[in-house]
């Protein structure tokens, strides 16, 4: 993207954007091309941050992205510039609307001019209204940075929305120790900030909380490496509001701060209190330096939230490091009802279990073995390991059909995602092709 139109290609999606925490909250009324259309528009903004900035727009300019940007953006597809006029000329319409004290409201256009040639690009430029909103940061009470990459990733409007109201909390320190996010909102206050209409899903909240937050929340798990979860809050039989809880330990650290040289964690060991000589022996399990900081923030984050007194912390965090544990997730839900599924569900509440353990110990309550990956077993044939006669094949490994059912209905039900992956990942596929394959399976 560029002021006006000049060659070259700019990395667009790995840039951040920035929107004040008003606009975050705010009402939107986009579609997913009006949406990606406006976050291409931010990426082309240096806002001004504080009185100490020295280089930021000083207006809003007039951006150009060319057609072939456009359709690089878009997956590389053409159809979307057959949609790109109705896309923007629903963009051109769409208000901005803020909550204000006293039942007040602001109504605001985001864009002043929204002109496309086939031949050179889109020409696009905000109004001035949005000033203090996207460019003036420095006027409002608070900004969220998020990465544009993990938005265009998103094909639901909903999944968009609810991922940046989470990113707004993403600099509360005790949740960046943590390596976690939470944040509760009413049923009123999603309705508003996603866009809802008042009278869709008005007397089925299963039905909003499948279509609005489940199917958006699964493709955040899916396509992002963020991992979201709720839980409802009722009042009698009344849903009032849902606690979000949002993963944040896969999430690569940025351009930035990433460490380039083993000194560096060496010397971040050796700050937390290690000696030189146990410093470099830790590194040394480490794939690299960036893999060491890693393994770092997850331990440290592991260890503010263990529940137990810990005597010998150095060595707690030494054998975190060493052993690269993750963090666990806040309970086991694939068994809930003898003492073994208790037993697993406190072993996945301790958050110093290593994820293998937690899953090992969740297969055997579903009296369901972890398997041995089975190569080249001929079709229909049972292996040792499979207690179904009927095992799901992915490439030329197996998963047994009870276990398969299990992980798929995890994921349908957007439970222990962070398992799912982890165990998956051993046999080469994702959530999104384990699926398919598990519903070309019946299951």
């Amino acid at each position: 993207m560029t002021t006006e139109k000049t060659k070259g290609k700019a990395s667009v999606l790995h840039k951040a954007v920035y929107q004040s925490n008003p606009i975050i909250q705010a009402r939107k009324d986009f579609d997913v091309m009006g949406m990606r259309v406006f976050l291409l528009g931010l990426c082309g903004l240096n806002p001004h941050f504080s009185d100490k900035d020295k280089y930021y727009d000083e207006d809003f300019n007039r951006l150009f992205i060319p057609t072939s940007k456009l359709v690089e953006l878009f997956g590389g597809n053409t159809k979307y510039l057959a949609e790109l006029k109705k896309a923007c000329a629903k963009l051109f319409d769409a208000i901005v609307e803020l909550n204000c004290e006293h039942g007040g409201f602001k109504l605001m256009r985001i864009f002043e001019e929204l002109d496309y040639m086939p031949k050179e690009g889109l020409y696009l430029q905000f109004s001035q209204k949005m000033r203090p909103y996207i460019l003036d940061l420095f006027q409002t009470s608070g900004y969220t940075r998020i990465n544009v990459e993990y938005l265009f990733k998103l094909s639901s409007p909903y999944a968009v929305r609810l991922l940046e109201l989470l990113l707004q909390y993403q600099n509360i320190k005790e949740y960046k120790e943590m390596l976690q996010i939470q944040r509760t909102l009413t049923v009123k206050e999603l309705r508003f900030a996603l866009n809802v209409p008042e009278n869709a899903y008005a007397d089925r909240m299963n039905n909003f909380r499948k279509y609005v937050l489940d199917v958006p929340i699964k493709e955040i798990n899916s396509k992002t490496p963020y991992i979201v979860r709720y839980d409802v809050k009722k009042k009698g039989r009344n849903v009032l509001a849902f606690e979000f809880v949002m993963d944040t330990y896969n999430v690569p650290l940025e351009e930035v701060d990433k460490p380039r040289f083993s000194n560096d964690a060496i010397d971040l060991l050796c700050a937390i209190g290690f000696t030189e000589r146990v410093a470099r022996a830790i590194y040394a399990k480490c794939a690299n330096t960036e893999d060491c900081f890693s393994r770092i923030n997850r331990a440290q984050a592991i260890l503010s939230r263990n529940k137990r007194p810990i005597k010998n912390k150095l060595g707690f965090l030494r054998r975190a490091i060493e052993g690269n544990w993750q963090v666990g997730p806040a309970k086991a839900q694939w068994a809930k009802t003898s003492t073994d599924a208790d037993q697993a569900v406190k072993l996945a509440e301790d958050s110093m279990t290593p994820i293998g353990q937690i899953l090992d110990k969740t297969l055997s309550v579903l009296k369901v073995q972890r398997p041995k990956v089975a190569t080249g077993t001929p079709a229909g044939k049972e292996s040792e390991s499979s207690p179904s006669p009927r095992p799901i094949k992915i490439g030329k490994k197996q998963i047994p059909y009870s276990l398969a059912k299990n992980l798929i209905n995890c994921i349908r039900k957007n439970e222990l995602m962070h398992l799912v992956k982890e165990y998956l990942a051993d046999f080469d596929t994702t959530i999104e092709k384990f699926t398919a394959i598990c519903e070309k399976n019946g299951l």
